[in-house]
């Protein structure tokens, strides 16, 4: 859903192709993270939770990377799966229901980020630090978009 947002063009054909430009992005991450379980891990001395996030973020990201394109490709190679796949993902309350639910997926995140903010202090300064990065990487990028926009409107 989230390539489909950032990949969104009016041409559908055009969408296609940055879409598989994405997959492979995608891709390449799941491979950096399967590099490093097989080459860095090992000798690292990190926990088991630590070296199974390893393998299953990179597993998954790979994975998930190869059906996208898969898809993508088997779209661009069948017109007609093309077509119905164009009417489903230009339709507007389609659109608007994705629009929608980012925005408020972006909401929840931010304020449950902000509120774990007070949990993690006592606990871990190193966790609330991060914590802290993400949460003002957050405000930072929605005023810089949100300034992009403004400009383009």
């Amino acid at each position: 859903m989230l390539i489909k947002l950032l990949t969104g063009q009016p041409d559908y054909e055009k969408a296609l192709r940055y879409r598989r430009l994405a997959c492979l992005a995608l891709l390449a991450v799941g491979l950096v993270g399967l590099a490093c379980y097989a080459l860095l891990v090992p000798r690292s001395g990190l926990g088991d939770y630590a070296q199974g996030f390893y393998l299953g973020a990179a597993c998954g990201i790979t994975g998930g990377a190869l059906v996208l394109l898969l898809r993508t490709r088997y779209l661009q190679t069948h017109p007609a799966a093309r077509r119905q796949a164009k009417i489903r993902e230009t339709d507007e309350r389609e659109v608007h229901l994705v629009h929608t639910a980012f925005r408020w997926a972006g909401i929840a995140t931010f304020y449950a980020a902000a509120g774990a903010l007070f949990i993690v202090l006592p606990l871990n300064r190193d966790a609330f630090t991060a914590l802290l990065a993400v949460v003002l990487f957050y405000a930072a990028a929605c005023a810089a978009i949100g300034a992009v926009l403004a400009r383009r409107g």
